[in-house]
Formats: C-alpha cells, structure tokens, sequence
C-alpha cells in the first residue's frame, strides 16, 4: 500500500510541474537614451500570424501594464484586427504618429520549439514487518523492492520577443526574447510572457515610478 502511495505521489508531482509554465528572459536590451515620455501611452501590437495568440498576448500584455499604472490599449481594440496587416515596422510606427500614444510595443512568436525528455525508472526499497522475535524483543522485518519504469515526455517551447518603439522619432529603446517551458494553453502562455516583460521593464526603470 506504501509503494501504491509513494507511486501516485510520483505521478501529481509529475504532472504538477508539467502544468506550470516558466517564462525566463534570455536576452535583453535598452537604449542608452529613452525619452521620458515613452510609457505614457502604449499601444500593444501582436505580430504572430494566429489570431487567437495575437488576442491573447495583446490582452494580457495590456492587463499587466496597467497593473503598473500604464496606460495601454490593444492595436485590435483601437484599429480593429486588420488594421496593420502587411505593414513593415516602419510603416506601422507612420501610421501612428501624430497619434496620442507615445510608443508601440511589438509582440512576436520568433521560433517554436519541441523536445523530447527521457526520465529513466528507480528502484527503492520498502520495509515489511514479517515477525516479532520475543528473545531479542525487536520486530523482524525485510525489505521490499519497488520499481518505478522509466517514461518519456514531450514538451514544446516557445520564444517570443517583445520591442518598444518611441512614436516621435520611431527609434528602438527596448527589446527582449524570452523562452517559455511548455505552457498549459496559449493564456498561460500569454500571462507568463507578460509578466515576465513587465517585471523586466521595472527592473531596468523603463516603467519610471
């Protein structure tokens, strides 16, 4: 029955840390000169060809950004799901100036990774009590092997980079890639992509408190 236990404990825990999604930032850059006025209004902007990511990271991205009190908006809700399509970078930083907002944050999908984990079995042993010796007042007991077989698992990675551009002179001040683990589903992905661009934004006091 303990073996029984200790083998379900195994397989939550397994399927506990499957379900988590890490997001780390493996690269980043700033500007050595950002404007001051950069974060006073941004427009999210997602670049990933599926509509339904596009919805996802601009939403979440917006929603982690005014959690820090920045104002933001979703290109979708101000221009409608095509309103930039088929426009290079700097096409789309023209269409907006002139505009109220001060920057454009660009969302992408650079590269989708699958990877494929080999976790090798164990052996551990068990305890069992068989008797009690009265002479040398001690239970008698022997061991029991368990074995646990080995299994494979399959994972798929996600870089996403995420690139703010000033509106006034169209000019590059921040970009960073990032490398999610295996997400759950495209929301979790999108929230954890969000929030680890944001906490870098703080980091590097682009968001200016």
């Amino acid at each position: 029955a303990k073996a029984f236990k200790s083998i379900i404990l195994l397989i939550v825990l397994v399927i506990s840390i499957s379900a988590c999604t890490t997001t780390k930032v493996i690269s980043s850059w700033k500007a050595d000169y950002i404007p001051d006025n950069v974060m006073d209004k941004v427009i999210v902007l997602g670049i990933m060809g599926n509509r339904e990511q596009i919805d996802q990271n601009e939403q979440a991205m917006v929603q982690h950004l005014k959690n820090e009190g920045i104002n933001a908006a979703t290109a979708t809700s101000v221009f409608g799901p095509k309103g930039f399509k088929g426009l290079s970078e700097d096409e789309i930083t023209e269409k907006l100036r002139g505009s109220e907002f001060t920057s454009i944050m660009m969302l992408s999908l650079l590269d989708k990774e699958r990877e494929k984990n080999y976790f090798p079995g164990s052996r551990y042993t068990v305890p069992r009590v068989v008797g009690y010796s009265r002479y040398y007042r001690r239970y008698l007991v022997v061991n029991d092997y368990v074995y646990t077989p080995g299994y494979y698992t399959s994972s798929t990675n996600y870089i996403l980079e995420a690139e703010i551009y000033s509106i006034d002179d169209g000019e590059l001040v921040y970009s960073a890639q990032t490398r999610s683990y295996d997400p759950a589903n495209i929301h979790a992905l999108a929230e954890s992509f969000a929030k680890s661009i944001v906490s870098e934004l703080n980091e590097k006091g682009i968001i200016r408190k």
